[in-house]
């Protein structure tokens, strides 16, 4: 089984997708597991990954890239794989490849999962969501960075992930129909997001879940 947790910043991502891992015996798939495999596998360096992740293009960018698409058409030529692209793919693919020895659990690429469902292989999508003053408290504190930083990182990164969902995949990424399960770690509590997440992956994957105490 393949776990997707798409998080907004601040919200307990990290804490969800490590205890789902431990809960169930999956590989965890973070953010820096991806940016090594990617630069050791493929022909990215770490610099350009790191840029791009969950990043969507600028004006710039799209614009190169819409511009390049446009002078290699030929006939018998429909598509062009752009860099930002071959990314997607890159992680899609390498999922796939966990997927085939054991249950992972996907952190940090959440919305590539989205509206992905690939061949022999379930996956369950997750959204874990906060509110924005909550996840500023949260961050600044986990950071050890003033309340102001953490406020500007949020607004920055909150931006750019919405943005990336709706350049590359043309969907809202609030979008309640993309996911099979929504939790509200401000309102429930994380301790309570990661009972209820675990509890309900392990029901789908037939293992027992524990009783009330």
């Amino acid at each position: 089984m393949i776990v997707s947790v798409a998080r907004e910043l601040g919200a307990g991502g990290s804490t969800l997708g490590e205890a789902l891992a431990g809960a169930i015996g999956a590989t965890l798939l973070d953010e820096r597991w991806f940016l090594d495999q990617l630069t050791a596998r493929y022909a990215f360096t770490s610099e350009f990954v790191s840029r791009k992740l969950e990043r969507p293009p600028n004006f710039g960018e799209s614009f190169i890239t819409a511009l390049a698409r446009s002078s290699v058409m030929a006939p018998g030529v429909s598509s062009l794989t752009m860099p930002d692209e071959q990314i997607i793919e890159a992680v899609r693919a390498l999922v796939c490849e966990q997927a085939q020895r054991g249950h992972v659990v996907v952190i940090g690429h959440g919305v590539t999962m989205l509206g992905w469902r690939p061949a022999g292989v379930r996956l369950v999508a997750i959204m874990l969501q906060a509110g924005r003053e909550w996840r500023i408290d949260q961050l600044a504190r986990r950071r050890s960075i003033g309340r102001g930083e953490a406020e500007r990182q949020i607004a920055s990164t909150d931006k750019a992930r919405v943005r990336y969902q709706q350049h590359y995949f043309n969907a809202n990424l609030y979008d309640s129909k993309l996911y099979d399960l929504v939790l509200n770690s401000e309102a429930l509590g994380l301790e309570n997001v990661v009972a209820l997440a675990t509890a309900a992956i392990r029901g789908l994957i037939g293992e027992p879940v524990p009783g009330p105490t």
